[in-house]
């Protein structure tokens, strides 16, 4: 149950009165309580006891904010795939309250759909096992469970209403939250970044709005990616899967949300919402326009959320845009009116469209001309432009050194800068990032092959560089380290 319902439920406000707020948070966005204590309608001691830091549980079904008709449907659902549960069973199974699953096992009985499984004699001889009733589907509940299955296939803890989403996302938002320099520090440690590039990067995070990283290939712009979203530090409440309009929409998944348990001392929450850290969404040159829209399974009947859906409260990282399989065009068209009013819409496969939050911090990675790839009305929109480009002399030799020990190979700097001049001044080529860690890797890989251990000489360093750059194939001296001459 969200905020304003919680409100009304206890005779806080009148929906009259409630209205104002409600208004100011469809136009501004953010969460309830900022704009009640705003415009004066309750004073910040009521309102504190309807604001929990975790969604509370809920002590009734209609608090579950789900049709009772649905909740028994899904507990069937469970028990078909079951041989029998317990009603402690079912509510591990459901994410609900033991006292809820017991109305709902209650009610399946009244139905004739459930009946109690005679106990096993093994555990007989285990009292505090057996004192759990079990129950099983009877015969009439097995076609009714097969019934509900032919409509929805899910079968997963109890969604949580669209409502109740909207609210936690406006509360966890992560326009709110802020990075210190000295978190920026601890991300990027194992990189070699200057403070000036630091200075950009913060308030491109603190805003929490939208990046352009932009330069050319190979110097890190996939990494700051990557440090940026390891940079929150703090939890977030996701849902197992939503309810709209009678569909379940599964949103928590494994890959994207990494768990964040409270612990030995865990507070009684809502159980159908997963502590996380904020997520990290990551969509390369695989993503299609698919990937942006509600996913209908028809074989199970229920929907997959959207990239963005799931990056929800966190980071959505476009690595390679402009590689995609949808063109950089259709993507921005899609996302112009979400990233102005940060809110999206969906649309599910019966014609119901319904808006859902948009609140994230969203990455576009590219090595392309930004202008190639959007017009300036978009590039409007992205708030925060930072330009990734080549490292200098003395960068170079620091990331070259941090690749010798990671490899455990000792650090001679004058070979590199031998190398350096022949390689990068002579021939004009720019010092890429990525370019120390490859020829270290590269010198492991030959002295693998040598059977001798590696080691950072200029002789070995014109061989790995020799089979790393690219030259035109028409200069002569292209292969000009040979090895041993073969005997005649």
């Amino acid at each position: 149950m969200n905020l304003a319902a919680r409100l009304l439920k206890a005779q806080v406000l009148t929906p009259e009165q409630l209205a104002p707020a409600l208004y100011r948070q469809k136009k501004y966005r953010g969460f309830l309580a900022r704009y009640l204590l705003e415009l004066r309608l309750v004073p910040p001691e009521v309102l504190t006891p309807f604001v929990s830091p975790y969604p509370l549980e809920p002590q009734t079904l209609e608090e579950t904010g789900l049709p009772p008709g649905f909740l028994t449907q899904l507990a069937l659902k469970h028990y078909f795939y079951r041989d029998s549960m317990s009603t402690r069973d079912l509510s591990r199974d459901l994410k609900l309250p033991e006292a809820l699953t017991e109305v709902l096992v209650e009610h399946l009985k009244e139905q004739k759909f459930l009946y109690v499984k005679p106990r096993d004699a093994a555990l007989q001889k285990q009292p505090h096992l057996a004192m759990q009733m079990r129950y099983t589907l009877s015969d009439m509940g097995k076609g009714h469970a097969e019934q509900c299955l032919e409509a929805n296939r899910y079968v997963g803890p109890a969604p949580v209403p669209l409502e109740d989403y909207w609210d936690w996302v406006e509360y966890q938002t992560i326009q709110q939250v802020k990075v210190s320099k000295e978190r920026l520090r601890e991300v990027f440690a194992d990189y070699v970044v200057s403070d000036a590039l630091l200075d950009k990067i913060g308030p491109a995070i603190n805003s929490g709005r939208s990046i352009f990283l932009f330069g050319p290939s190979g110097n890190g712009k996939t990494v700051t990616a990557n440090c940026i979203g390891a940079a929150f530090e703090d939890p977030v409440f996701v849902p197992y899967a939503l309810y709209v309009y009678g569909q379940v929409i599964r949103l928590y998944d494994e890959v994207n949300h990494q768990l964040a348990p409270f612990g030995a001392e865990a507070p009684k929450y809502d159980a159908r919402w997963v502590r996380c850290r904020r997520p990290v969404v990551v969509a390369g040159g695989e993503m299609t326009d698919d990937a942006l829209e509600l996913n209908f399974n028809p074989i199970l009947k229920f929907y997959e959320a959207p990239h963005q859906l799931r990056a929800n409260n966190g980071v959505f990282i476009i690595d390679d845009f402009g590689r995609q399989k949808v063109s950089p065009r259709q993507l921005l068209n899609r996302w112009m009116y979400p990233l102005e009013i940060r809110q999206d819409f969906c649309c599910l496969h019966t014609g119901q469209q319904f808006a859902v939050p948009f609140d994230q911090l969203i990455i576009f990675s590219t090595n392309l001309n930004p202008y190639s790839l959007a017009d300036e009305a978009f590039l409007r929109r992205i708030r925060h432009k930072i330009y990734l480009g080549y490292v200098s002399p003395d960068q170079y030799l620091e990331i070259f050194r941090r690749a010798c020990a990671h490899n455990g190979i000792a650090f001679a700097p004058e070979a590199v800068r031998d190398m350096m001049a022949r390689y990068y001044v002579i021939t004009s080529r720019p010092l890429c990032a990525c370019h120390p860690r490859d020829l270290v890797e590269n010198l492991v890989d030959r002295a693998r092959f040598m059977e001798q251990p590696p080691q950072l000489t200029s002789t070995e360093l014109d061989y790995v560089c020799q089979t790393y750059f690219v030259k035109p194939m028409g200069i002569t001296d292209y292969d000009a380290v040979e090895g041993p001459k073969a005997a005649a």
